[in-house]
């Protein structure tokens, strides 16, 4: 299941190559937490991050990326394991206008 995420794979060629910045925000019925995180890789259908623990499988999360050029899209995505690369999750929603932005900035060459 995580190849089918179509991740990109870092090049030289790729200005983008060492990752996205990003936040990821947990909730519970306690609140909720907000974590920087960086190194975030971006594919159509879903994304790798660095995390500071483990997250459980199906434990959901907004991830607020930092597109390159600024723009920002917050994601819900669902934790489908841990790689090597951090952990990998699969995008279940994404808001239109985000949707948009994420597909222009994989189409772009600064994207992936």
């Amino acid at each position: 299941m995580l190849a089918s995420l179509s991740l990109p794979q870092p090049t030289s060629s790729n200005p983008n190559a060492a990752g996205l910045t990003g936040r990821v925000v947990l909730g519970d019925a306690r609140g909720s937490t907000a974590v920087d995180v960086d190194g975030v890789r971006l594919g159509r259908r879903g994304l790798v991050f660095r995390f500071p623990w483990a997250l459980e499988v199906g434990r959901h999360a907004w991830v607020e990326v930092t597109l390159a050029g600024g723009k920002k899209i917050r994601p819900l995505v669902s934790v489908l394991g841990h790689t090597e690369h951090g952990v990998s999750a699969r995008i279940i929603h994404l808001f239109p206008e985000h949707q948009r932005a994420l597909e222009s900035h994989l189409a772009s060459p600064s994207g992936y």
